[in-house]
């Protein structure tokens, strides 16, 4: 009788065990297959260049100096204020969107500026 307990508490063991292999095995599967899914679905964001230039980065941009910047910049004239490149006023600082420089600069590739 005690030979019987012996070996049932054995087997008891060597279940428990295998038990707990079998679920630590499926949760590291799950988890690596998770893991890899997100992997998969992550999306590398790289620095982007900034959307807004100001002038001095519209100088650098253009590679122009500082003469030839004056000649393009706004202008206000009493109330109008003019301009021959594409422009954006927030509050007192003006700044300059690379997309619409970079249209201007196809469309306007013959012109003087004086």
């Amino acid at each position: 009788m005690k030979q019987t307990n012996n070996f049932s508490l054995i087997f008891l063991g060597v279940c428990v065990l295998a038990g707990a292999w079998m679920v630590s095995n499926s949760l590291n599967n799950n988890g690596n297959q998770k893991a890899v899914a997100a992997v998969d679905q992550v999306t590398v964001v790289t620095p982007q260049e900034h959307q807004l230039l100001n002038h001095l980065e519209l100088k650098e941009y253009l590679g122009i100096n500082d003469e030839q910047l004056e000649k393009i910049l706004p202008k206000k004239e009493g109330n109008v204020t003019t301009s021959e490149i594409p422009y954006i006023k927030i509050g007192y600082t003006t700044y300059f969107p690379v997309k619409a420089i970079d249209k201007w600069l196809t469309e306007t590739e013959a012109e003087t500026f004086q």
